[in-house]
Parts: structure tokens; sequence; C-alpha cells
């Protein structure tokens, strides 16, 4: 079996939502379709990557499935280090966290345990730091200008994550303000 055919396509995980949400009383029984019925992994499988990349983001998707919620502790934080070579992936997330912003009402539809350990990986990442932290830099303004609730878990992460990481820390600085 090839790679590339253990892990869906776009359009079946699009398929899969559409059946899923119309009959609500199907049970998700499986990491597979639970990654499936995540809006983070739409936005991940929505980025164009090679085969090799799907894989591994499949493999993410999937592992994210296990956290029941948004990284709170370090050893919650360290969950991601494992990802930290995986220099595809980087360039995936960055994409696919832009212009993501989690709503403050944790609705249904939003993944943000999804998104939260996508930021703690970037956060971490030393792959593209430029850009990296370019992206922290306007999710965190995004913050400060809506001041959306959201900002706690993204202040949590910086806070958390400062003291190995000191270029986090203007970020913590300026959502402590909020």
């Amino acid at each position: 079996m090839a790679k590339s055919a253990i892990v869906p396509t776009q359009k079946e995980m699009r398929e899969y939502l559409q059946s899923w949400k119309a009959d609500s009383k199907k049970r998700i029984n499986d990491t597979d379709h639970a990654a499936m019925h995540k809006e983070m992994t739409l936005r991940i499988f929505a980025v164009d990557m090679t085969d090799d990349v799907k894989l591994t983001a499949w493999k993410f998707c999937k592992e994210l499935t296990k956290y029941a919620h948004a990284p709170v502790s370090p050893a919650e934080y360290k969950r991601v280090e494992k990802w930290l070579g995986e220099n595809g992936l980087i360039d995936v997330l960055l994409k696919a966290c832009d212009g993501y912003y989690p709503n403050p009402a944790f609705k249904y539809d939003f993944d943000t345990i999804g998104f939260s350990y996508s930021i703690a990986l970037i956060s971490q990442s030393q792959y593209r730091r430029q850009d990296c932290l370019a992206l922290l830099d306007k999710i965190t303004q995004y913050y400060v200008r809506t001041k959306d609730d959201w900002y706690t878990v993204l202040l949590r992460n910086m806070t958390k994550l400062c003291k190995d990481f000191p270029d986090l820390a203007p970020f913590k600085t300026t959502l402590e303000s909020i």
C-alpha cells in the first residue's frame, strides 16, 4: 500500500463531515474519523504538500485526537517535541494557522485543541524561526485588537514556553496588557 493511500483526501474528509452532520447519531469510533472531524485537520490538508508530508501531517492530526484539552502543563507542551524535526509539517502549520483564530465561545465546530498544539509546536520550532515569530506576532496582535477570550490560551502558551524560548517574552508581555 502506498504511503498516501492511508491518508484520506480532503474531499473524503469533507464528505465524511457532511454525512456526520446529516446524521448526528453517528458516533466517531476511531482515530481516523475523530481526526477527520476536526476543523484544524481540514485546514492542514487544504495546504499543498508532498505525499511524505501528508503522511506526517495525518499522523500529527491523529495524535491530536488523543488529547482532551489544549496544553496546560510543561509535560503537555513537551508532547510536540517529537514533531520539531518535521520541517514539512512546520511549513504546513505556518500556512494552516495563518488567519485562523479560535472562537472565544469555543463553539463545537472549532478545533481549539488542534490549533493550540499547532501553536505550541510553532512556538518551539527553530526551523524558519523568523516566520514562526511573525505568525505568533500576527496572532498576538489579533487578540490585542479584538480582546477575544481565547487570548488566555495563547498567553498560557507564551508563559509556559518563554523560559526556554526567550524570544516569546515580548508576546507574553503584550498579551498580559489585555
